[in-house]
């Protein structure tokens, strides 16, 4: 695979992560995450959105 094709997947990767959490968050959907202790939680997508992204909770 070449360095091009690779910048192409992640981008893609990025963006298909980015508009599978944006969708969940208008749903108010939950996600899962581990937290510090290696547990895993459930929480709100749109609070992850909003800090991964730095951007407002998307809305319908």
């Amino acid at each position: 695979m070449s360095e091009e094709e690779r910048n192409k997947l992640i981008k893609g990767l990025e963006w298909a992560e980015y508009e599978t959490l944006k969708m969940k968050a208008m749903r108010g959907e939950m996600v899962l995450q581990d937290n510090e202790k290696g547990e895993i939680i459930r929480v709100p997508a749109r609070d992850v959105f909003m800090k991964l992204y730095n951007e407002p909770a998307p809305t319908f």
